[in-house]
C-alpha cells in the first residue's frame, strides 16, 4: 500500500473497533406489507363514504345553525364531508393503484380509534361532551399512544378545557354539556 488511497479505499471508511461492518446491499426491509388487491382498494375507499355518510347524518341531527350562528353538528358536518370526499376520491381516481396495504397488525390501532370516536358521538348528546372527549384522549395517549399515566391525565384535562374554552366560552357553540 501506498501514502494514498485507492478508490475502493476511499469509498467507505474503515470499520471502528467494536463495531461489526454493515453491508448495505445485504439489509432486506423487516417485513414489507404486501398490496391489498381490488377487494382491498374497494374496502379502502368505501369505508371512509360509508362512515363519514353515518356520521354526517348524525351531525345534522345536531343541528348545523345558521350562517351567523354555528351549530352543534357544524364541524362534524365538515369533517364528515372531508371524509366522504377523501374515500369518493380513493374510489374514482385510485382504484387501480396498490396504494393499500394488506389489513396488518397496525390497523387494529386505526379500527380502535375509529370505535373511540363512535363511542364519543354517540355518548356527546346523552351525557354532554366534557366526558366524551376526555376518555377519548384517555384512549388515544395512553392505550394508543402508551404514554405515561402523568401526560396522559395532563394533557386530558387540558385538551378538555381548551376545547370548553375554545366552543362554549369564546364561539359559543352550543355543545351538549354537563350540567353543574
Amino acid at each position: 500500500m501506498t501514502g494514498r488511497l485507492d478508490q475502493d479505499e476511499s469509498a467507505s471508511p474503515p470499520p471502528q473497533p467494536g463495531l461489526a461492518a454493515v453491508d448495505p446491499d445485504a439489509y432486506v426491509a423487516e417485513a414489507e406489507i404486501p398490496p391489498a388487491g381490488p377487494v382491498g382498494q374497494l374496502v379502502a375507499g368505501a369505508v371512509p363514504v360509508a362512515l363519514g355518510l353515518t356520521c354526517l347524518a348524525y351531525a345534522v341531527s345536531l343541528g348545523l345553525g345558521t350562517a351567523t350562528e354555528a351549530g352543534p353538528g357544524l364541524w362534524p358536518a365538515i369533517a364528515s364531508l372531508l371524509l366522504v370526499a377523501a374515500g369518493l376520491w380513493s374510489l374514482v381516481f385510485e382504484r387501480h393503484t396498490q396504494g393499500a396495504e394488506q389489513f396488518s397488525r397496525g390497523a387494529v390501532g386505526i379500527a380502535v380509534g375509529i370505535a373511540g370516536l363512535v363511542v364519543f358521538v354517540l355518548l356527546i348528546s346523552r351525557i354532554g361532551f366534557e366526558i366524551p372527549t376526555l376518555l377519548t384522549m384517555v384512549l388515544w395517549l395512553k392505550v394508543l399512544g402508551r404514554e405515561g399515566w402523568l401526560t396522559t391525565a395532563v394533557v386530558s384535562v387540558v385538551t378538555t378545557a381548551a376545547l370548553y374554552l375554545l366552543f362554549v366560552i369564546l364561539i359559543g357553540v352550543p355543545l351538549p354539556r354537563l350540567a353543574f
